[in-house]
């Protein structure tokens, strides 16, 4: 196997450097299943370096307890092989189901080395659900869009004619009346702008997120300074992104403030972030993501809203406008990200993944 001190700029490099972008996991193993050569997405999955990888036997990234298929076929004649749907269990405990295929670089040569390739399912599956979830936001915001221009427009009328009016009447209990309509109107005209949303080009510039981040932490703990504590897991090594600060922090916020809403009573809110690598996004694989989860100690989302807490005007909350996901949806997605969501009865974390630019 072609060892990784390559020249810069030789093929064997470029090959490197190919499979660097692949999402499915690349192993080169001799054939007493030694590891000489794992790619990007490989460290990711078992959540190490290739440093600290190379060289190790293969089953020692593996749980001892529930040894996996995978091990037989590694160990078997010199013949290429796949396997759909397999669980996989590693060291550090953590089960996966994917499909692998092992491919001997030389059927002629006994002791030769050969290549493994894992590409976990749940990675495949998210994919989908990424598209789907694009889909659906790219529909609904149309839907929501056109929706606000109908309500909006005879709104201005019925505004116009309540101010003619409240000019008109000569008694001043009267006039109460007409302020509760321009009221209303005022707030139902705010309420289809959100519906709107934000229409100008995002002012892209150096970001840091764990600056965004304490700006929303600051922001929460001035409204709820004795029940809601806010934790905090940083990564200090993400590089900025380039992004829209106002924007982002607009998106953080509305999340942040649901996952205030979701907690009865005394509770605590995390933040974590993180870098991943290879990291698919609809169709498009970054290179580097950066991974920002806001977790709650609620009690969870209906299972009921769980496939449409992102469509506008769904919510559970008695005094919610159902926008503020929706709104934080369309904000991330804009910057090439997305938006995931697990929930469960002890609380729920929203995920935030956004592109990384290597300069």
């Amino acid at each position: 196997m072609p060892q990784t001190n390559s020249t810069p700029g030789s093929t064997e490099t470029l090959g490197f450097r190919i499979l660097d972008t692949l999402s499915s996991s690349i192993l080169c193993l001799d054939r007493k299943c030694r590891i000489s050569y794992i790619n990007a997405a490989g460290e990711a999955l078992f959540e190490s370096s290739a440093a600290s990888i190379i060289g190790r036997r293969f089953d020692s990234l593996l749980s001892q307890v529930e040894p996996s298929n995978i091990l037989d076929r590694l160990t078997l004649d010199s013949i290429a092989f796949t396997e759909h749907e397999a669980v996989i269990t590693l060291a550090n405990g953590k089960s996966m189901i994917a499909n692998y295929s092992i491919y001997p670089f030389d059927e002629q040569t006994v002791d030769g080395e050969f290549l493994l390739e894992i590409q976990p399912l749940e990675r495949q599956a998210q994919f989908a659900q990424d598209e789907l979830n694009q889909l659906q936001q790219q529909a609904s915001h149309q839907l929501a869009r056109g929706l606000a221009h109908e309500i909006n427009n005879p709104l201005g009328g019925i505004r116009g004619a309540a101010q003619l009016l409240q000019r008109a009447l000569d008694r001043p209990e009267w006039t109460e009346y007409t302020e509760v309509i321009i009221s209303e109107v005022d707030r139902l005209q705010s309420l289809t702008s959100n519906m709107l949303g934000p229409e100008s080009a995002l002012q892209r510039k150096q970001v840091n997120i764990l600056e965004v981040l304490e700006h929303i932490r600051k922001i929460i703990h001035a409204a709820e300074p004795d029940r809601i504590k806010i934790s905090r897991d940083y990564d200090p090594s993400i590089p900025e992104l380039f992004a829209d600060r106002d924007m982002l922090i607009q998106a953080f916020l509305n999340i942040a403030r649901n996952a205030v809403q979701a907690i009865e009573g005394i509770g605590q809110i995390v933040f974590k972030t993180r870098v991943d690598r290879q990291f698919t996004i609809g169709r498009v694989t970054h290179p580097l993501v950066v991974q920002i989860d806001i977790t709650d100690s609620g009690c969870g989302i209906p299972h009921e809203l769980g496939e449409t807490i992102f469509l506008p005007m769904i919510t559970d909350k008695p005094e919610g406008s159902g926008l503020g996901l929706p709104m934080a949806q369309e904000i991330i997605s804009r910057h090439g990200g997305t938006l995931q969501l697990h929930s469960s009865d002890s609380g729920t974390t929203f995920s935030i993944i956004l592109p990384l630019e290597i300069s």
